[in-house]
């Protein structure tokens, strides 16, 4: 009878051992995984398995493309003001007032004089103090452009190869060579 108290308290320890286990493995399990994914983040990086980081040389800089202001002024705005890209056309199903001028994000604004109307010959007089409604058109029409035109939404959208309401002008005509010019008048800044 001796052995068989043993046996079955030998039974008895091995279940509470096993039970021990499986809550110290399940309580440390999520830890070790911690501990495990940290070591190897940290072998991540410049220094680890994979780089974090590209080396760009010792001169390098983003340049910034900036579009050429007085061939706006005398050849781009008076292309959007001409075919109503901020009042709209009521005459060809626009409502009035409810394009550029008010409803996206590219907004313009109408002022007077403008200063496309004092170009001589497509030159703007030599002038800096542009009236803030004109720089403000440069500047949201320089951010819709592109040096390739085929990529730039100022000259995409009227012409419907992106979404647009409905086509302004034609992608052959002179109103779009003057915006595709433009992407061929810039400068790095």
């Amino acid at each position: 009878m001796g052995s068989l108290v043993r046996g079955s308290l030998s039974f008895v320890s091995v279940a509470i051992v096993e039970s021990r286990l499986r809550r110290v493995i399940a309580a440390t399990l999520p830890a070790s995984l911690c501990v495990a994914l940290t070591l190897v983040a940290s072998g991540c990086g410049d220094q680890g398995f994979f780089p974090t980081t590209v080396d760009r040389g010792a001169d390098f800089a983003v340049a910034d493309i900036v579009f050429d202001e007085n061939y706006f002024y005398c050849k781009v705005e008076p292309v959007l003001f001409m075919n109503s890209c901020g009042s709209g056309d009521s005459g060809k199903g626009d409502t009035v007032g409810g394009c550029h001028f008010t409803t996206t994000a590219y907004r313009l604004t109408d002022y007077m004089p403008r200063v496309g109307d004092t170009c001589a010959g497509g030159i703007v007089p030599a002038s800096s103090n542009f009236p803030a409604a004109a720089r403000n058109n440069y500047q949201s029409s320089q951010a819709r452009m592109k040096r390739d035109p085929g990529l730039a939404p100022l000259l995409q959208r009227p012409t419907q190869n992106q979404v647009h309401p409905r086509q302004i002008f034609d992608l052959n005509s002179p109103d779009a060579d003057a915006i595709r010019q433009w992407a061929t008048q810039f400068s790095n800044q």
